[in-house]
This record gives C-alpha cells, sequence and structure tokens, in this order.
C-alpha cells in the first residue's frame, strides 16, 4: 500500500496476535517514521478490506489512503483516528467507507478550525474562522444524515396494518418472497 509520497506496510507479531484476540474489525496501527514516510501495520492482508467494508483490498488501499491523505502533512496525529473511526462506525460498502472517511477528516478539519478560533489575534480573524467552523459543521451533519438515509435504505421494512379477503378471494399468512425475473427456483 501506498500512502503519502514514501510509504510502506508491515506486518509485526504484535499486530497479528491483536487480529487472533479480535477477529472482526480492528484498526491498523499507523505511525509517522520520517518526514512524509508512514508505515500502516496491518495484521493481515485483509484487514483493511474489512476495516472499509469493501470487496477488494485494492478499494479499501485507496480509502485508507485518501483517509490519510486528507489529513494533510500537520495531521500525524489524526492518522490512527481515521482507521480508528472506520472500527467504530462499521462501514458496511464502499460507499459507507468513504463516507465515513470524510466525516472523520471533516471533523478533524472542525476541531483544527476551533482550535484556531480561540487562539486567533484578531476580530477578522475569529471571524473568519467562526464562519468556516460553521460551515464545516452544517457539512459534518449533512454527511452524517446522508450515512444515515444510505444505511436506511438497506433496511426498509414494509408492514401491512390490515388485509380484507373477500368472497372468493385467497390471502397468504407469513413471508413471502420473489425472485427478480418472476421464475421460482422450483420449477423448471
Amino acid at each position: 500500500m501506498a500512502y503519502g509520497s514514501d510509504t510502506s506496510s508491515a506486518v509485526t507479531a504484535a499486530d497479528a496476535s491483536l487480529a487472533d484476540q479480535a477477529p472482526g474489525r480492528t484498526a491498523p496501527r499507523i505511525e509517522v517514521v520520517a518526514e512524509g514516510q508512514v508505515e500502516v501495520h496491518l495484521s493481515d492482508t485483509d484487514q483493511a478490506k474489512r476495516l472499509y467494508g469493501t470487496r477488494t483490498n485494492e478499494a479499501a488501499d485507496l480509502l485508507l489512503t485518501a483517509a490519510l491523505n486528507a489529513l494533510g502533512q500537520n495531521g500525524a496525529e489524526y492518522m490512527n483516528l481515521m482507521a480508528a473511526m472506520a472500527v467504530e462506525m462499521e462501514p458496511s460498502d464502499a460507499v459507507e467507507g468513504m463516507l465515513v472517511t470524510q466525516m472523520t477528516a471533516t471533523h478533524v478539519a472542525v476541531t483544527n478550525m476551533s482550535r484556531r478560533l480561540h487562539h486567533a489575534a484578531s476580530p477578522e480573524l475569529r471571524e473568519a474562522y467562526e464562519r468556516s467552523m460553521t460551515r464545516l459543521s452544517r457539512t459534518f451533519l449533512s454527511q452524517m444524515d446522508q450515512l444515515k438515509k444510505y444505511r436506511a435504505k438497506a433496511q426498509q421494512v414494509v408492514r401491512v396494518e390490515r388485509v380484507e379477503v373477500k368472497d372468493g378471494g385467497q390471502a397468504i399468512v407469513g413471508d413471502v418472497n420473489y425472485k427478480a425475473g418472476g421464475k421460482d427456483e422450483n420449477r423448471r
């Protein structure tokens, strides 16, 4: 995996033992080893794929790369937050993985803007930082809403409250499954 300009991926014995303890989603350990060089320690080759809910390692690697690059050169202290938030929010597919990455980057930007606001030397700077912070906060809330809506689509349930069956009619009580194409697998 390539993260930033010069990056390498490594697996250590300690990371492998962590994966044995928690076989589900775990965050890789990320550390800055030199100026512009980041190491991502994965417990196995599919850890990033499980982390972001993707089907391919390439998509997961690129999501993690995008997450780390979104922080910029001054965001080294937040690199492990990117992976940890993916563990916490449990994205189920690439779209959710992208939203989680964007939300985390936006959150980091809001907190950085807040720090700047509280240390601003002039009223003009305070006002500019406050405007930026407000925009970023609205963006974060919008991202949260979009993630909620996206997740809700996958869990839509239709519930019928009342059914009337007239004389000569028939009703089915129980679960009904429909296969696309209209053909039942049992028919030949």
